[in-house]
């Protein structure tokens, strides 16, 4: 499996500061649209993000395997400090700025378009109103389905790298994305949207 951050890892080991800045913008706008899908909160998502490539930096622990990539690495620390994250606001019991959002403040619909386009303003606003659409009947499916849905449609990673993520056997991955496709179905029909027209 290719991995384009392998190089620019390689390099960046060897001395070049530019393999790391690489390195960062080849990954960074994914990591952070996956890491706000479990925060939902962008300021906190960034801070996690910046986190991720502090432990790249200063860890320097990936080490290249057959079965390993860079980016199923970088997924993995996310995934792992956003759960983290997750656990820590609990204990506090904190309110996120996107949370306040949500219930009427200006700015979402901005913040999601930073997150996932870089197209023309009119396939921007197509896409991002179809993502909009999945990104709000995505809270309604199990939580097991709704990671392995966001993984494979929004960060575009095989069943394969997802298994390494979440640490899933590979036959559970499959079933979870069959059946979160169904669940995610049924619930776009409960509210008069067929899946096929996204």
């Amino acid at each position: 499996m290719q991995d384009d951050g392998i190089a620019l890892y390689r390099r960046f080991l060897q001395g070049d500061e530019r393999g790391l800045e690489e390195l960062i913008s080849l990954y960074q706008r994914g990591l952070l649209r996956f890491i706000y899908g479990y925060v939902h909160d962008v300021f906190l998502a960034e801070d996690i993000l910046t986190d991720v490539f502090l432990a790249l930096y200063y860890k320097r622990s990936f080490r290249e395997t057959d079965n390993a990539t860079l980016k199923t690495y970088l997924y993995t620390i996310a995934r792992n400090k956003s759960l983290n994250a997750l656990k820590k606001r609990t204990r506090r019991k904190e309110i996120s700025l996107d949370a306040l959002t949500e219930t009427g403040a200006d700015g979402q619909e901005e913040v999601l378009r930073f997150l996932y386009y870089n197209d023309s303003p009119q396939t921007s606003l197509e896409r991002a109103e179809r993502i909009k659409i999945l990104r709000d009947a995505l809270p309604k499916i199990r939580k097991d389905y709704r990671e392995v849905l966001s993984l494979r449609f929004f960060e575009d990673l095989s069943p394969e790298e997802i298994a390494k993520i979440t640490r899933r056997p590979i036959k559970q991955v499959y079933n979870l994305l069959t059946r979160g496709k169904n669940a995610l179905k049924q619930q776009l029909l409960s509210e008069g949207i067929h899946y096929e027209d996204l």
